[in-house]
């Protein structure tokens, strides 16, 4: 798969595929996987969109670098306006992602609203302002995960746990969100509350799914993928809470 090579000098591996002409749909993974979490959805999202997914600093194919203290939520967040950038694809972005490349999303879209057409932040939450010193990642409440040492995971582990509490910006951020969660996901759930203040925003829950909604439902998750863009770029109402 192709690279970027940023002017920071991290290497993002990244897949594209669909319409060069047609607009960017951008997703990031989650925590310890990489961009081939998405091949169940890659078909059907590329039909009508450059679909463009790509491995986080410390994940899959990119670079990760060996000093913890450079993984950080805006780093991350600034390694995809680089890829993005660099790829010609910034301008009306439809931004995204599941779990830690959930964080990693919003981060982006409060630091460049402006570029973002819509945000789709699947399985994740904000920090919340009393948050404990762990991150919304499954593999992050298993004590010494078998991962212990790897510099890039410990990275993520680090981005998450410094990551800023964006709970109150969301609430001035003009951009339509889609909000996906499993009806079972106790890991978010709790603090799902947090994106209420998202001004305008669509919360899809999937029936019978835990962590992972994009894996254990795939094609209803596309399916509510664009069903909201359509949405979107029809101008139809989005204020939803559902269950599917």
């Amino acid at each position: 798969m192709p690279h970027v090579d940023l002017p920071s000098g991290i290497r993002i591996r990244y897949d594209e595929r669909g319409p060069r002409t047609a607009r960017p749909l951008v997703l990031a993974h989650g925590f310890t996987v990489s961009l081939e979490m998405w091949f169940p959805q890659m078909h059907v999202l590329s039909q009508d969109y450059r679909l463009i997914t790509w491995d986080a600093r410390g994940h899959g194919g990119s670079s990760a670098p060996y000093e913890v203290e450079t993984y950080t939520m805006p780093a991350l967040a600034q390694d995809l306006r680089g890829l993005l950038g660099a790829l010609d694809a910034v301008d009306g972005a439809v931004v995204g992602g599941t779990s830690f490349g959930g964080m990693i999303a919003t981060q982006y879209a409060m630091d460049h609203p402006a570029d973002v057409h819509a945000l789709i932040l699947s399985d994740t939450t904000t920090r919340g302002p009393d948050a404990p010193d762990t991150p919304d990642a499954p593999d992050a409440e298993r004590g010494t995960p078998e991962w212990a040492g790897d510099p890039g995971l410990e990275g993520g582990l680090h981005a998450m746990r410094t990551r800023p509490d964006l709970t109150e910006a969301l609430t001035r951020l003009e951009v339509p969100a889609l909000v996906i969660v499993g009806t079972e996901d106790g890991m978010i759930l709790p603090g799902l509350h947090r994106l209420d203040g998202l001004p305008t925003r669509r919360l899809v829950r999937l029936a019978g799914c835990g962590h992972g909604t994009s894996s254990q439902r795939p094609r209803e998750w596309g399916e509510e993928v664009l069903r909201f863009l359509a949405d979107v770029d029809a101008g139809a109402p989005l204020g939803e809470d559902e269950v599917r």
